[in-house]
């Protein structure tokens, strides 16, 4: 969806995809290439989280996010222990590790790591997404 030109406002949370490669981008070269050129010539950033000990959504595929898109890619990472730790059955049995930043895992606290994230996302989209007069 990056290379949308109406997509300026990337957001990636917890990217799992290819489950059988915990460093792959599930991206061809050539895609590669063109969403790194895209970012960078429309000043785009991606934000993305995950929680450290994500078992689907690793820290290599973050690694792998950032030597694709450099100083774009804004990874974020919290700590396992910030997770909500009563999330539905479905993530509780069958996810089985920390995983959904803003949804299953997140805990509706003010002040929390995982509602501060929330609002983090929010906020990057409403800076991006608000229309700004001419010139600016």
């Amino acid at each position: 969806m990056a290379l949308e030109p109406a997509v300026i406002a990337p957001v990636v949370n917890h990217p799992s995809l290819p489950l059988d490669d915990p460093g792959g981008l599930e991206l061809d070269p050539a895609d590669a290439r063109a969403v790194r050129d895209r970012l960078e010539r429309d000043g785009l950033t991606v934000l993305a989280y995950r929680f450290e000990g994500d078992r689907w959504c690793t820290g290599q595929r973050f690694a792998a996010y950032r030597a694709l898109l450099g100083r774009a890619f804004d990874g974020r990472v919290l700590p396992d222990a910030a997770a909500n730790p009563t999330p539905p059955p479905f993530f509780a049995d069958l996810v089985g590790t920390p995983h959904s930043v803003v949804t299953a895992h997140l805990v509706d606290e003010a002040g929390h790591p995982t509602l501060r994230a929330r609002d983090e996302i929010l906020t990057f989209l409403t800076d991006r997404l608000r229309p700004h007069p001419p010139g600016r």
